[in-house]
């Protein structure tokens, strides 16, 4: 569309089925302006807050419940400078605390004039971070916005046995989706990522993201319609033929960071990206902009740009229900195992499982 500020990538040369680092087919999702690789959570938000018909805001997060390894496994980073100095080279002028999310830690760094951001995390996330490094230097060769990673002296995007990476500074603010404008920035950035990303026909989406949707995950079977929405949506999806790219999985609108300088919006916090089918991202970025109603804009600028048809676009509430569903994992898990990282109290994960069930129920029958 003419006039809209975006950036416009190339294909990538080849983009595999599995990316180096992402194990199979697994999870789902975590700005202070200017944050390059991140975005902040405002205080006391736990996930997406529909409350009363408001859309999700700015630096809401969803995450996933990962399943730790023993080979995911990393110590906490509580100070970035000595690992900076020892992978990076790096002397920090200024180390400025961000504030934390859900699943990790981050930092303003300054040196020698440049500004990045230090992105540190433990356990089973350090998997998804290292996946979303290699997704966001891949899609920045393409010519997007993505905080690239800054590689250590060794080559490495994220230092063996330490989970930090180190990311190039994104100007801008954080979008809120409010506007129509607003919206078209996100539909065009989206579509740039997918169109990068190699789209092509993909395998049954049974093969997609299996730990987001396992009923055995902590929690699920305390909650009887969660389980039967899984169930619902692992039928609902086995049989779509889908194009399947590379997925940011969770394109909430604070991870859309636009520059006014320059009419530049990039795309950040790729923890977690993997390749998977193409509606998933589109239903997320619905869910976060508070429904098809409010999405009219972002929804016919995607259609207009990104790589799907009409025929597969129809199937976007059957992938908004799978999507509520991983949500409802998450939050579930969050509470079962009394995980109060990144939010006030354990209200908030109670709000974040109730407003999942809500928005299910307003999706309607299958």
């Amino acid at each position: 569309m003419a006039g809209v500020p975006h950036v416009r990538g190339g294909a990538l040369p080849h983009l595999p089925g599995r990316l180096p680092g992402v194990p199979g087919h697994a999870r789902a999702p975590g700005g202070r302006t200017g944050r390059a690789g991140l975005r902040p959570r405002r205080p006391g938000v736990a996930g997406p807050r529909h409350s009363h018909g408001h859309r999700p805001r700015r630096g809401q997060l969803k995450k996933r419940n990962d399943k730790a390894s023993p080979a995911c496994e990393a110590a906490r980073v509580d100070d970035p400078s000595d690992a900076l100095a020892e992978h990076w080279g790096l002397t920090p002028t200024h180390v400025t605390p961000l504030g934390g999310g859900m699943n990790s830690e981050t930092w303003l760094v300054e040196h020698q004039g440049s500004t990045y951001v230090a992105k540190a995390v433990a356990g089973a996330a350090v998997a998804a971070l290292r996946a979303g490094t290699e997704v966001a230097t891949l899609l920045a060769a393409a010519g997007l916005v993505t905080g690239r990673p800054v590689p250590t002296r060794e080559g490495d995007l994220v230092p063996t046995g330490v989970g930090l990476a180190l990311l190039e500074h994104v100007p801008g603010r954080g979008l809120e989706g409010d506007t129509d404008e607003e919206q078209r920035w996100i539909a065009h950035t989206l579509a740039d990522v997918h169109t990068a990303g190699d789209p092509s026909p993909g395998p049954s989406a049974a093969t997609f993201a299996p730990d987001w949707l396992d009923l055995e995950m902590p929690g699920v079977r305390a909650h009887p319609w969660l389980t039967r929405a899984i169930t619902a949506a692992r039928e609902q999806t086995r049989s779509l033929a889908l194009t399947w790219s590379l997925l940011h999985t969770d394109p909430v609108p604070g991870a859309f960071i636009h520059d006014d300088r320059t009419g530049i919006t990039g795309l950040i916090d790729w923890a977690g990206a993997r390749r998977g089918p193409v509606l998933y991202d589109v239903a997320s970025a619905v869910m976060y902009l508070g429904g098809t109603q409010h999405a009219a804009t972002f929804l016919a600028t995607y259609a207009a740009h990104g790589p799907l048809g009409t025929d597969e676009m129809q199937h976007l509430d059957t992938f908004r229900r799978f999507r509520e569903a991983v949500q409802g994992v998450y939050f579930a898990g969050r509470i079962a195992t009394d995980d109060l990282t990144g939010v006030a109290d354990a209200t908030e994960n109670t709000k974040g499982l109730d407003d999942a069930r809500r928005r299910l129920r307003d999706l309607g029958p299958v």
